[in-house]
């Protein structure tokens, strides 16, 4: 808005003019004069609403101050001195151009001319009492000195026109400091809300449909001014409080649970106590508070009820859900405008405002219309400026680290929750090609001098088995070697063997980190880009904020393997205990089962064992059990199981044999039990019994295939003492056997002890 500053001169005009001019005459002088100032007025931008403004105050004025000063009937009546006829006249001048020009200024200004006129003009009021005083005086000296008097009156007009100028001057100060601290106010305002929603662009879509649709509501409900600027600043800062929430309970995809919303609830209280030390002019504070309470009275934080609620609070309400369900979310996709209007309607009377409702759904089109042309023209706002660029620039930052942060934060929840190898690696690969982009990865653990690939993801043509490289060697043999990282290195140096090389062509950069125990080198993790330079400092730097919890990762891993092959092994031979025997038949009896293919399983004991504990001790013994172990791994399949029950007695898992096969491979298994004891004890201590059983000829499950292969191992037991009766040594055995107790060996299976069958050994 705009106060005219030439009304006082030309006022001091209009004034001497009563003295000894017509009406007639001081019109054409004075609207003379101010054509002439016109082209030089300081704001060129509205000079022709100035010129206007002026000529139109100027003739009412002067056409007031005429009347009232020559309206004979009023003064013939009343002797009044003539300074007071002068201020009268001053008066009516004053309400005859005050009156014009607030209103002209505040249709300019788009202020309102009950606020125009309170703030400015009523205070120069005086002013015109005074002037007019003094041209009274003046009239008084001219009629009884003469013009001389002139010389006397000029100083005093200067002094009440310089007064007035500083006057307004300093008014005009005020009213744009106030205006730039309004200004400062609403941008620190935006700035917050941008610098909160950056985390995240949906945030700020969501913030510009808020304000847009509260603002809008409040301007229909008639809301007062300073209701409308506390409704326009709490539509940005309405979430703010979620600062005090923690980032995986707002980002949570699904439901909250019972303590996480809990948690969420603290939100408007949080958000209500940042905003109020800022000291608002206009009601902020309990439109954040209350923004989640409810019509009926169940809302949090304070269980306000109806029109209790302040009523930019029950806006926000409406608005802030209305824009939830339009919009995407991590849990669900955006419903329609229509449908979202239609879902928050069917609240009203519970959860909002039926009067809002009502509102919103007259006059939703409309405001969605208006919220897609500022998104539009906020779009097309000086695209090509750098103060723009600059902003976005710090806004995508601001979001950038948010999601790195968020990234960082899934990432290592999920490897903090895997235990074995398999499970930290699946959980690595998705999580790592968002945090850092890569065409290949490969996760390198050390063995003795070597590393070897445990993990390959992407574009590799081999196997993890397949790929070792030597330590000190190529990139992830380097970096092994020195712990620093290498960024953007060449994939093709990472081994001189041809075979593996080619692995490597299609990868024009590497990005490698070691991954560190609490004393030694794990391992690496290498990845690879099809780009060359295609790694940046920044992506190392996430890599090293991930390389402690993945390399924690990865020692755990190894520790429940180890643990694992400790639980599942037999401690003196090396060979899967009974629990990894009754797993693996488990498994392979499904397979089978799904192929249609046969299945031996073959139990073996040692005759004689007692015999040689007894005569030679438990050393030799435990030295014949671990020979006979390797002696039946080495003479069966690479992928056929042999495991040791317990004591002295072993099984053999044969998968897809026929029982042909599986017969002349007992007679083979003889043949290995008395060359492996040669080393341990003499020649003929020790001989094998053995026991076959078949599916699905014998049995079904694994339960009755042991027990079926253990009756028919103690039948062959059986068949061998009878062959051996005409041997003293073997009757001295007999007897031994028939005057040993009976024991039942079982097997430790997940469903619990299986007693397969007696011992009589």
């Amino acid at each position: 808005m705009d106060i005219p500053g030439s009304t006082s001169m030309g006022f001091l005009f209009i004034l001497v003019s009563l003295i000894e001019l017509s009406v007639v005459h001081a019109l054409l002088i004075g609207g003379f004069a101010i054509l002439l100032v016109s082209p030089i007025q300081a704001r060129a931008t509205n000079r022709a609403l100035l010129t206007m403004t002026d000529m139109l105050t100027f003739g009412l004025g002067t056409l007031a101050a005429h009347f009232v000063y020559h309206y004979q009937p009023f003064w013939e009546q009343r002797e009044l001195e003539q300074a007071v006829r002068f201020s009268i006249a001053a008066t009516a001048c004053f309400f005859a151009t005050s009156i014009p020009a607030t209103l002209v200024s505040g249709l300019a200004g788009r202020v309102t001319a009950q606020k125009l006129l309170n703030s400015a003009m009523l205070w120069t009021l005086p002013y015109y009492l005074l002037s007019g005083a003094v041209t009274g005086v003046y009239a008084v000296c001219v009629r009884s000195i003469g013009w001389q008097s002139t010389v006397a009156y000029l100083p005093f007009a200067f002094i009440l026109w310089h007064t007035y100028k500083i006057y307004m001057g300093r008014l005009e100060s005020h009213r744009m400091l106030s205006k730039d601290v309004e200004g400062l106010h609403l941008r620190t305002i935006e700035t917050m809300a941008l610098a909160i929603g950056a985390r995240d662009q949906e945030m700020s879509r969501h913030l510009e449909r808020v304000q847009v649709y509260a603002v809008e509501m409040g301007t229909a409900l008639r809301l007062t001014p300073n209701e409308i600027k506390g409704l326009k600043a709490a539509a940005l800062l309405h979430d703010i409080g979620k600062l005090g929430v923690p980032e995986h309970i707002i980002s949570k995809p699904g439901r909250l649970t019972p303590e996480e919303f809990e948690k969420m609830k603290v939100h408007p209280m949080v958000g209500a106590e940042i905003l109020s030390r800022v000291n608002f002019p206009y009601p902020v504070v309990p439109y954040v508070r209350h923004h989640h309470e409810r019509w009926d009275g169940s809302g949090y934080p304070d269980g306000l009820k109806g029109e209790d609620i302040p009523i930019g609070a029950r806006i926000l309400t409406v608005v802030d859900c209305l824009d939830a369900l339009s919009s995407d979310r991590q849990y669900r996709r955006a419903l329609p405008i229509e449908a979202a209007v239609d879902q928050v309607a069917a609240e009203a009377g519970r959860q909002f405002d039926p009067k809002l409702i009502a509102l919103l759904k007259k006059n939703y089109k409309v405001w969605e219309a208006l919220v897609a042309s500022e998104r539009s023209a906020r779009a097309a706002e000086q695209p090509g400026s750098q103060p723009k660029l600059a902003f976005d620039r710090v806004v995508k930052t601001i979001g950038s680290a948010s999601a790195e942060v968020n990234s960082l934060f899934e990432l290592t929840q999920e490897l903090g929750n895997s235990l074995s190898l398999a499970d930290t690696f699946a959980a690595l690969g998705p999580g790592l090609k968002r945090l850092v982009p890569h065409h290949a990865m490969a996760v390198f653990l050390k063995r003795r001098d070597r590393l070897h690939a445990r993990h390959l993801a992407g574009d590799f043509p081999m196997t993890p088995e397949s790929l070792e490289l030597n330590i000190g060697e190529g990139l992830s043999g380097r970096v092994a070697v020195s712990c620093s990282p290498i960024v953007n290195g060449d994939p093709s140096m990472e081994s001189e063997d041809l075979n593996v090389k080619s692995s490597f062509e299609s990868f024009r950069s590497a990005l490698s980190i070691a991954l560190t125990g609490s004393d030694s080198v794990l391992g690496v993790l290498t990845l690879y880009h099809r780009q060359p330079d295609a790694f940046t400092s920044d992506q190392l730097r996430k890599l090293q904020a991930l390389a402690p919890k993945l390399s924690q990762a990865v020692a755990n891993g190894l520790k429940f393997k180890m643990a694992e092959d400790k639980a599942g092994t037999d401690h003196l031979t090396g060979l899967p205990n009974a629990h990894s025997l009754y797993l693996h038949l488990e498994h392979e009896l499904g397979l089978s089962r799904c192929m249609s293919t046969p299945l031996a399983v073959v139990v073996c004991d040692l005759n004689g064992f007692k015999l040689v504990n007894d005569t030679l001790g438990h050393l030799v013994g435990n030295q014949l059990l671990q020979a006979v172990g390797a002696a039946l791994r080495d003479s069966c399949r690479e992928y056929d199981f042999v495991a040791r029950m317990g004591g002295d007695e072993f099984v053999m898992i044969l998968s897809g044999v026929q029982e042909k096969t599986a017969q002349a491979k007992t007679k083979q298994l003889r043949d290995v039990i008395r060359n492996a004891s040669r080393d341990a004890c003499r020649e003929g201590m020790i001989s094998g019994s053995f026991g076959l059983a078949m599916f699905p000829r014998d049995a079904n499950s694994a339960d009755e295939l042991l027990a079926c292969a253990d009756r028919n191992m103690y039948r062959d037991k059986e068949e061998l003492k009878s062959k051996k009766t005409g041997s003293a040594f073997d009757t001295g055995m007999h007897q031994s056997w028939k005057q040993s107790p009976q024991k039942s060996r079982t097997v430790a299976s997940p469903e619990g002890s299986l007693v397969l069958a007696p011992n009589t050994e």
